[in-house]
């Protein structure tokens, strides 16, 4: 029963930082199961953990994992969402569920090493996904990216210690920004992910 009760609550913190205290609290059990349900979760596929990446000096990192299921509509399901509306906060939350699912499918099936993490400073920047040391991606559903959109991903380029900077939306355009960040429309994005041009 506890169990059923972790995977309804978990769901609802698909793509989140996973905080095992405060599960814990929420389902009546202890920390360290919340670990052992979770390391459940990876061993059966069901959900996996992106690390913190913590390769920064001018701005301290956040080191705490996020979990993600390998499936959006379980997710949905589990959390007992019904149609998610363009726009919505919802939306934007699948939307990067998404495109990470896509890198990571594509990481896997053509058998790259290439380590994915997110980057949280402690003073709130943030960027969705880091591809080793190659690529920063930043993943909004906005359909017109503005300056504001772009703020955690210029936070970590002056780390300057990531080749590639890029934001995945649902604008039309695709383009470069001044500062060489590029906006990548969603499809075009996965059409060159897979045919090897993101990641050679």
């Amino acid at each position: 029963m506890k169990f059923t009760e972790f995977l309804d609550l978990v769901a609802l913190c698909n793509g989140e930082e996973i905080s095992y205290q405060s599960i814990a609290v929420d389902c009546g059990v202890s920390a360290n199961s919340i670990k052992n349900y979770i390391q459940i979760l990876e061993d059966t596929l069901v959900a996996f953990q992106l690390p913190g990446f913590t390769k920064t000096r001018k701005r301290k990192s956040i080191s705490r994992a996020k979990l993600y299921f390998f499936d959006i509509g379980v997710v949905n399901s589990l959390a007992g969402r019904g149609e998610i509306m363009a726009g919505s906060e919802l939306f934007g939350k699948a939307f990067e569920h998404f495109i990470v699912l896509e890198v990571r499918a594509f990481l896997s099936y053509s058998r790259k090493d290439v380590n994915m993490y997110y980057w949280r400073s402690t003073s709130q920047f943030e960027v969705d996904l880091v591809l080793g040391t190659k690529w920063a991606i930043e993943i909004k559903s906005t359909t017109m990216v503005r300056n504001k959109h772009l703020k955690g991903i210029r936070a970590l380029k002056e780390e300057n210690n990531i080749e590639n900077f890029a934001m995945v939306s649902c604008d039309t355009n695709e383009r470069v920004t001044n500062d060489n960040i590029t906006i990548f429309p969603w499809e075009q994005f996965l059409q060159k992910l897979w045919q090897g041009q993101i990641i050679p």
